[in-house]
């Protein structure tokens, strides 16, 4: 579990990230609480826990998909600490070239 949270964390930067994203009609922003989010959002499509340490806290990872995009936010201590928005083709089963041209 440690060393899928460091790949994970490794792989961080690759993912378009941002200071907020927009979940439905919410902005939805580094600092914000996670009750508020799901009050508006609703419950995750998927719900990762990485189990923390003496040196990392422990850590949710909140996805939300919709048909054009797929939505993550990082959960440390009730809050958001980083969010992030990938563009999808439609069905999910583009080629790379697709993906790309869907952003």
């Amino acid at each position: 579990m440690k060393r899928f949270a460091l790949l994970l964390m490794s792989l961080l930067p690759l993912a378009a990230s941002a200071q907020s994203v927009l979940l439905g009609r919410t902005l939805i922003g580094k600092g914000d609480a996670a009750t508020a989010i799901r009050a508006a959002a609703g419950e995750p499509a998927r719900l990762d826990r990485i189990d923390g340490d003496d040196t990392s806290p422990a850590m949710e990872i909140w996805t939300y998909r919709f048909a054009d995009k797929v939505i993550s936010l990082w959960i440390v201590e009730g809050k958001v600490v980083q969010a992030s928005e990938e563009r999808v083709v439609a069905g999910g089963s583009g080629t790379a070239a697709q993906v790309r041209e869907a952003r």
